[in-house]
């Protein structure tokens, strides 16, 4: 798990400086944007292994965000896990394809569950 790269896309502050909080404090390795717009910019550099991603942003929504990530050569392959107060989220995340989700407000615990099971398998470095 340590240094796993995990990006947060929300545009609530304090959200989102909370689980990138966490997730530092559990070894991984977190970037954050603010929203879809600044997530594009940050996916070819960062490479996140895991996105998290709040469905409800200004400028370009999580939705239409997951519509434009499969041109982007830097998000093929990556799991996306929303996160939204939404409460037809369940089915957005079927419709989607994202590998999970979870509702607003959660626990801790929950998150972390969520990651071990979505992050893929490492991959072995060559020698």
């Amino acid at each position: 798990m340590a240094g796993r790269r995990i990006l947060i896309v929300d545009d609530e502050e304090g959200f989102r400086d909370g689980v990138a909080d966490l997730l530092q404090m559990e070894g991984y390795t977190v970037s954050v944007a603010p929203d879809a717009v600044e997530a594009v910019r940050v996916l070819p550099v960062f490479r996140p292994e895991v996105i998290l991603l709040d469905l409800r942003m200004p400028n370009l929504d999580g939705e239409a965000f997951l519509r434009g990530m499969t041109g982007l050569p830097a998000s093929r392959g990556v799991p996306v896990v929303l996160i939204s107060a939404k409460e037809d989220l369940p089915q957005i995340a079927n419709r989607t394809g994202a590998a999970g989700y979870l509702s607003k407000p959660f626990e801790a615990p929950q998150l972390l569950s969520l990651l071990e099971k979505v992050l893929p398998e490492p991959r072995t470095r060559r020698r």
